[in-house]
């Protein structure tokens, strides 16, 4: 048999393979129903998803990371029994809409937020890139807002690599309309489950992954909608984290943190370098990694508590 035939029939196996395991393995889940004390709200031209649990003010406004939904302070809820507390999803990413936002229009959007659902000096809690939008909002609405929680916050230092800017360009380059049908038939499902896989691992070491985040992460932050804010949110970070850096100092509302010692996707040096910037900020060093608020929810929750009182 000549080699080019071979080529060819090897070319044909390997493509079948990439197929089946796009429609097995990789093949991504539907969208779940919005769960039950699901509400939204109209801020401009974005629908904010956001799950309500009343009680006690001050409120709690609680910001995902990059990428994320409501339900990563699921477990924090849950330990903050008798206080209001509000989890949204960002816009871009779970049941809300609004595709890319800029860093800064999501700080006035959070806060035009709270002021349509009746939210006044709320306490922010953010995790990772939310922790940045937490600082930012303290520091452009001090005298409305109660205190900051900043769990593995992303702060300056937590540079972006040349390869995940090119991973971003390349997820953004597959959600183009004439290109998505066809990436998603043939590839894309079984790249982005593995992306999630091992995403999640990196998040979560060295504690296991939780399932319940993984599974959401396949529900909804793989698909097309939340790819695309990903893709834009990712490069543009490290400007911002830049720019926040001159900030710090002087954000004058309360401040606590909450960063894991072996986060392998924000320097913890450099957590603690900004907790000495801000005036007052009290720093709570936790073992494992990024996912603080799965791993240590009682933690944050007793920040929160403070912050609130």
């Amino acid at each position: 048999m000549r080699p080019r035939k071979i080529i060819r029939r090897l070319l044909l196996a390997a493509i079948i393979v990439v197929v089946v395991l796009n429609w097995t393995w990789g093949k991504l889940p539907a969208e779940p129903p919005a769960p039950s004390g699901s509400k939204f709200a109209q801020v401009g031209d974005t629908r904010i998803h956001y799950v309500e649990k009343p009680g006690r003010e001050p409120a709690v406004v609680m910001v995902h990371g990059l990428p994320g939904t409501w339900a990563d302070w699921d477990a924090v809820t849950e330990a903050l029994p008798g206080r209001r507390t509000i989890a949204i999803d960002r816009p871009g990413f779970g049941y809300s809409t609004g595709g890319y936002v800029e860093f800064d229009d999501q700080v006035r959007a959070i806060y035009a937020f709270s002021k349509e659902i009746g939210v006044e000096n709320p306490v922010i809690a953010g995790h990772s890139y939310g922790g940045a939008l937490a600082l930012a909002y303290a520091k452009r609405y001090p005298n409305e807002t109660k205190g900051v929680v900043a769990v593995d916050p992303a702060v300056s230092g937590s540079d972006i690599s040349v390869l995940e800017r090119i991973q971003a360009r390349t997820v953004g380059l597959l959600q183009l309309p004439v290109i998505e049908p066809i990436a998603n038939a043939t590839f894309s499902q079984a790249m982005r489950t593995a992306a999630a896989n091992r995403g999640d691992e990196e998040a979560f070491a060295p504690d296991p992954v939780d399932e319940g985040h993984r599974q959401r992460l396949l529900e909804f932050n793989m698909k097309s909608e939340d790819l695309k804010a990903f893709s834009d949110e990712l490069p543009a970070f490290s400007e911002i984290a830049d720019r926040l850096s001159r900030q710090y100092s002087s954000i004058r509302v309360p401040v606590w943190i909450i960063q894991g010692k072996d986060d392998k996707l924000v320097s913890t040096s450099q957590v603690e370098a900004v907790s000495r910037q801000i005036p007052g900020a009290k720093l709570q060093i936790v073992s494992g990694g990024h996912m603080a608020t799965y791993t240590h929810p009682a933690a944050v929750a007793r920040a929160i508590s403070a912050a609130a009182r």
